[in-house]
């Protein structure tokens, strides 16, 4: 056994570094369709339906029955066609005879379009009741990287919103700023009167606030922008089988996650803690949960559920001032269950329900700005008043993603054609997590795709080894929204644009002992 141990902590070790690599996922959310490349070949579908040692991953209970075993796999991701827009040329004003300022309507196509995910799992049957295993995997993940935008200037936001806030051309405000001038001059209809330009519309002069008065010479603002943020689940797993049908399984999660956002300098002037909101490089936690699960054996179905608490991180200190309640970052709560009918020797048919509880963070469920919100906002960065501010980035309340919960359905089908060759296929669906109207932060994090198919074959050259490999296609899936402003910001609008399809290829090895 010590070789076998030797090579396995070896193995582990190796894992874990690769596993905490850039990662970028966006299936279900941000979460992960299925682990494994026998589970993901089956579109996730394993509630009830325990093939390899990554089984843990889903539900600990379905460890009993896959015996003494090691699974070591790599995905190949490409988040191809991620597109995200930014159209403010609904935003002009009057520069007090400096000529008009209007916004740009700028789109980008994301780069990083390829990405390696390791994945490992063991696991020991210690007797005819104990089986114990260890499985390595990430969580998911989101990775954005939009550089220079397509007129040429900065990116997204800067390139959108600027031209309107200051004189981009030439790096300077020149005067006095778009709307700090408009403001002046009352432009809009602040008292909700009908009548804009009237006396009670019109402010003292601009006073800039520091953070937007340096926006210029800001390099958080140019060229680039994206974010990535990576997770890692450990899951140590025991499971116990209760008698021939029933079991049970307990696993302990312990979750790191890493985090990094740049090109933000924009919304520097919206943030609690300005300093903390954007290219502050790579930030990292550490946290934990636990998992635990059903599985049991009815004739020719059996049923599997499980359950894995909310994973409480340490917050990401050195974006506090992006993410709300000070940087906290935890991962959701979900819970799921499933059924797995064999009609046949060799074909089983499974079909899982699953629920990812977004709303458990405050950072990923908070929403984002309203229309008159957002350009409330730039007033009042403009004007000196962060009571203009409604929702301070950062704080309890700070502006979010909008993302809701989301229920997964997902359906698989394996047929073992013989000894050698088992074939796979299988289809998941998740609605997206937010709303149209969430479409301007969630530029950053387009986690919208919906459709999933897949399919995928294990090839067996000898009674311990195996080869399988996997394919997933998420079909494209867009949104695009106009946030129009009313009363005072009424004639005043901007819109916003996610796109995003999905391809993937997982291959691994397995090794039985």
């Amino acid at each position: 056994m010590k070789p076998i141990l030797k090579r396995t902590l070896t193995s582990v070790a190796v894992t874990a570094a690769l596993a905490i690599a850039p990662l970028a996922h966006a299936t279900n959310g941000y979460f992960k369709i299925g682990y494994g490349s026998k589970n993901r070949g089956m579109a996730g579908a394993g509630m009830a339906f325990g093939q390899d040692t990554l089984a843990a991953a889903i539900n600990p209970a379905a460890l009993t029955g896959v015996g003494n075993r090691v699974d070591a796999g790599v995905e190949l991701f490409s988040p191809s066609q991620r597109e995200g827009g930014a159209d403010a040329t609904g935003l002009a004003v009057s520069d007090l005879g400096n000529g008009p300022r209007q916004g740009a309507d700028v789109s980008v196509d994301s780069g990083a379009t390829l990405f390696a995910i390791p994945n490992f799992g063991i696991s020991m049957q210690l007797d005819d009741k104990i089986t114990v295993g260890l499985a390595m995997v990430a969580n998911g993940g989101m990775n954005t990287r939009y550089g220079r935008a397509n007129d040429g200037s900065g990116n997204i936001f800067t390139s959108a919103f600027a031209p309107v806030i200051g004189d981009s051309s030439t790096g300077a405000f020149g005067g006095l700023a778009g709307f700090a001038g408009a403001l002046e001059v009352g432009a809009f209809d602040l008292d909700g009167n009908g009548t804009p330009g009237d006396p009670t519309d019109q402010v003292p002069a601009a006073v800039l606030d520091p953070n937007l008065q340096a926006l210029y010479n800001n390099p958080n603002t140019s060229p680039s922008l994206g974010v990535n943020l990576s997770q890692l689940l450990i899951t140590p797993t025991i499971a116990y089988k209760i008698n021939d049908n029933h079991s049970v399984g307990f696993a302990p999660v312990i979750a790191y996650q890493r985090f990094r956002a740049y090109g933000l300098g924009l919304f520097q002037a919206f943030s609690s803690d300005p300093n903390n909101v954007t290219n502050k490089g790579d930030d990292q936690s550490w946290g934990y949960g636990a998992r635990i699960g059903y599985q049991g054996t009815f004739g020719m179905v059996s049923f599997g559920a499980s359950y894995t608490t909310k994973l409480n991180m340490q917050a990401f200190d050195d974006y506090a001032g992006l993410f709300a309640e000070n940087g906290d970052f935890d991962i959701p709560s979900t819970y799921g269950a499933g059924i797995a009918i064999t009609p046949v020797a060799g074909l089983t048919i499974a079909a899982d329900v699953t629920r990812i509880n977004y709303s458990d963070v405050a950072a990923i469920n908070n929403e984002g700005p309203t229309a008159n919100e957002f350009m409330n906002a730039f007033v009042g960065a403009l004007t000196g008043d962060p009571r203009a501010i409604s929702n301070p980035l950062g704080t309890n309340d700070g502006w979010g993603f909008g993302w809701d919960d989301v229920t997964v359905y997902k359906i698989g089908v394996n047929y073992a054609y013989n000894s050698q060759w088992t074939f796979r296929a299988g289809y998941n669906y998740a609605e997206s997590p937010y709303d149209k109207d969430q479409a301007l932060f969630n530029i950053l994090a387009p986690g919208l795709v919906e459709k999933h198919v897949t399919a995928g074959f294990t090839y067996s050259p000898s009674s311990t080894s195996e080869i399988t490999v996997a394919y997933m296609h998420a079909f494209r899936n867009s949104v695009e929204y106009q946030y129009d402003g009313t009363g005072g910001f009424t004639g005043f609008g901007y819109s916003a644009t996610n796109a995003m399809s999905q391809n993937a290829i997982e291959a691994s090895y397995a090794w039985q002992f």
